[in-house]
């Protein structure tokens, strides 16, 4: 199937969250939480394709207004392509780069109903977060991982744009999400990491120093 994102396309398989495809094809989208719902940049405007993707969930109602749902508007890492077809979306970023390149003053009314759209929604979004990270749905641990991330993905970004622009060629790595395994809990339900568990996360917090020098994206 393909996906239309910022009015290029790229092929996808079902199953792949939005905000993976864009990375994966360096495409203009936020992430600065690394894809955990977290940081709210990653919202795409659908105009093609809706019926394609999986069902709104609840955890997008707590962050989306209607109005912003109405428009067509999805979080990018928390909706995935359910069925075969095409999907045609801009992202929010890429929007407001359009807009200041085109129309600046345009920017003055949008960002008004972006943050009135958060700010109506923000006890639900605060209440939503807080029981994810409650059941354990959301690690910190992999959190940290994830933003630490995006932040490299965003100095290859860099890097790749400031080859091209002196003409030089770019390889990039395709983004592979990365998980950290949690330390097994004891009957008193206290961490009771194995020394194997031990050295994993000291291997973790001694890759957070290399981030910088790693593309992930």
């Amino acid at each position: 199937m393909f996906v239309h994102i910022n009015d290029r396309q790229y092929e996808a398989r079902t199953g792949e969250q939005l905000i993976d495809i864009a990375r994966n094809n360096h495409s203009h989208i936020g992430y600065f939480c690394g894809g955990n719902g977290i940081c709210q940049t990653c919202y795409v405007k659908v105009f093609e394709g809706m019926e394609l993707l999986s069902p709104i969930s609840d955890k997008e109602k707590a962050i989306l207004s209607d109005e912003l749902i109405q428009e067509g508007v999805r979080v990018a890492c928390m909706t995935t392509l359910d069925k075969l077809g095409t999907v045609k979306l801009l992202t929010t970023v890429e929007e407001v780069k359009r807009t200041f390149e085109t129309k600046p003053l345009d920017l003055i009314p949008y960002q008004a109903k972006m943050g009135w759209a958060s700010l109506v929604k923000l006890p639900e979004t605060i209440a939503m977060q807080a029981q994810r990270f409650s059941d354990g749905s959301l690690s910190t641990l992999q959190l940290i991982n994830d933003i630490a991330g995006a932040i490299g993905g965003a100095l290859e970004l860099i890097f790749m744009a400031v080859q091209e622009t002196f003409g030089g060629k770019s390889r990039s790595q395709a983004f592979t999400r990365q998980y950290i395994p949690e330390p097994r809990k004891s009957d008193k339900g206290k961490a009771d990491a194995t020394e194997d568990e031990k050295l994993s996360y000291s291997a973790f917090h001694e890759s957070m120093k290399l981030q910088k020098h790693v593309p992930v994206n």
